[in-house]
């Protein structure tokens, strides 16, 4: 019971780490970018265009202020927690701008809009 125990904090420390040291600004970037230009539907399969970018994107920000590139170690389980964070995220953006398009896009009037006639009987 004690390395189930020890398994269980390790985990949630890992996932604690993960969520303190994640950045969302360069995915919230990059989701709405992808989002904006890709055509609509599918979004799971856009959102990796958007978490890559992001990744680099985070791993080279330190270089602006003169320190060395900071890249994920995928050996680590708070990496692969931030990323799957950041997939959900990034999935959800993408998501939500395909939504918004589908809203503001016109009506495709090719197409008669269908009548569908209410029967009483009064």
């Amino acid at each position: 019971m004690g390395e189930f125990t020890q398994f269980l904090w390790a985990m949630v420390d890992s996932t604690r780490a993960a969520l303190i040291g994640l950045n969302l600004v360069p995915v919230i970037v990059f989701g709405l970018f992808v989002g904006m230009i890709f055509r609509r539907g599918r979004s799971w399969l856009k959102a990796p265009l958007a978490v890559i970018p992001a990744l680099i994107v985070a791993g080279l920000w330190p270089v602006i202020y003169g320190a060395d590139a900071i890249w994920p170690d995928f050996n680590q389980i708070e990496t692969g927690i931030q990323t799957l964070v950041l997939y959900g995220v990034a999935w959800a953006i993408v998501a939500g701008v395909g939504f918004v398009k589908r809203l503001m896009s016109p009506i495709d009037l090719r197409r008669p809009p269908v009548i569908v006639p209410i029967i009483s009987e009064s």
